[in-house]
């Protein structure tokens, strides 16, 4: 007899939504991936400005994966602490009704898959504690890293202190988010699992370009993206009469600073702001690009990096240990992080010499490393790990 797959129940701080279609698109990719190798249902759960106090439930279906979504009404008291307090009783209570529907309709889980810390551990102590069902938990926030500083704050380290001593595994997408946790005395039984990539949307296209395609994708940003940076650095390709188009794929509240810088470089005919796309049109225009830029201030194993390699095209980025973890010689160029004269030096260069690099071969890291199987059984084996603890 055929053995079932076991069930996965995700619960993630961020997930795609009606408020926000792109939120924590990582973890929707992380799902993706596991849906593969097991069964996986998702529960999230999200505050909106609404009348009643009535918690709004909506399911749907997503390549395999069953998303349940709860909506429940935010606070509106004036005080700061009461209103912390009714929201994150709102949000158990809100996690319970998804909960409740997910075992109606289906079964119930295996193993509880936290996606971001701390309220997500709410449901996932509930059920370790009254059903025996243990969780796992993979990190993806930055705010762990010394140059962000967000970890900060009695409560907010004493849940999270709480939700990593009684997990089952602890997984992050680089070895740098891990070392960061261990020096708050995070302290588990860790693995490195990246971000993924979907190698079969993310591809090689066939370019005829008649000058070069830059691409960016990101939040529009100067902290910690360096937008403004970016866009700067190509008045000297512009100097040097190289033909150049920087197609600029993101939102962001820099966005009207960054439209104004682009007209007093005048080079409004030279860089674009395309405004968002769905994951489809992204891996439509990265394909047919000759080469990505990035100058973040700080990361952690940006996802935007396996797709441009898995549309096997050329990279520039900097030198964060997220990054220099998985970029090599044979990807693209890495330049020290903030370094300006570096990154306009890499622009350069990567205009004379980005066919020079093996479609082929950069791809196939990509696949080595990011594909959907690769990383659905990396987290099989992740679960079986805690399920046999």
């Amino acid at each position: 007899m055929k053995q079932q797959p076991i069930h996965v129940l995700f619960l993630p701080k961020w997930y795609p939504n009606k408020l926000d279609h792109f939120d924590g698109n990582f973890v929707e990719n992380h799902a993706h991936a596991v849906s593969k190798v097991a069964k996986v249902s998702v529960i999230f759960v999200h505050s909106e400005e609404k009348k009643e106090n009535e918690y709004a439930l909506v399911q749907s279906v997503n390549q395999e994966v069953n998303e349940i979504r709860v909506f429940f009404k935010k606070p509106d008291t004036g005080l700061s602490i009461i209103r912390k307090i009714v929201t994150m009783i709102r949000y158990f209570k809100a996690q319970l009704v998804g909960y409740k529907h997910l075992v109606k309709q289906s079964s119930r889980p295996n193993i509880a898959h936290i996606h971001v810390l701390t309220r997500t551990v709410f449901l996932a102590l509930y059920l370790k504690f009254t059903l025996k069902i243990p969780y796992v938990v993979t990190e993806h926030w930055s705010g762990y890293l010394p140059v962000n500083g967000g970890y900060r704050g009695f409560i907010k380290k004493l849940a999270t202190e709480i939700a990593v001593k009684y997990s089952n595994g602890i997984s992050s997408v680089s070895a740098q988010l891990k070392d960061a946790m261990l020096n708050h005395k995070l302290v588990g039984d860790y693995r490195i699992i990246p971000n993924v990539v979907d190698a079969k949307l993310f591809k090689p296209t066939k370019k005829s370009n008649t000058l070069i395609e830059i691409i960016f994708v990101g939040n529009l940003l100067q902290s910690p993206k360096r937008i403004f940076d970016i866009i700067k650095s190509m008045k000297v390709l512009h100097d040097k009469k190289i033909t150049f188009q920087l197609s600029i794929y993101g939102e962001g509240k820099d966005k009207n600073a960054c439209e104004q810088l682009i007209s007093k470089l005048a080079l409004n005919d030279s860089i674009k702001l395309k405004g968002t796309l769905t994951r489809k049109g992204i891996a439509e225009v990265m394909g047919k690009s000759d080469f990505l830029v990035l100058f973040s201030e700080f990361e952690n194993q940006p996802c935007v990096l396996n797709e441009a390699m898995s549309c096997g095209i050329p990279v520039i980025a900097p030198d964060i240990p997220g990054i220099a973890e998985r970029l090599t010689s044979e990807v693209g160029i890495m330049i020290p992080t903030g370094d300006i004269s570096a990154f306009e030096a890499a622009l350069v260069q990567m205009c004379h010499s980005f066919n020079d690099y093996d479609t082929n071969k950069i791809r196939s890291l990509a696949i080595e490393q990011f594909s959907e199987e690769v990383i659905g059984h990396q987290f099989l084996e992740f679960y079986n790990l805690a399920l046999n603890k």
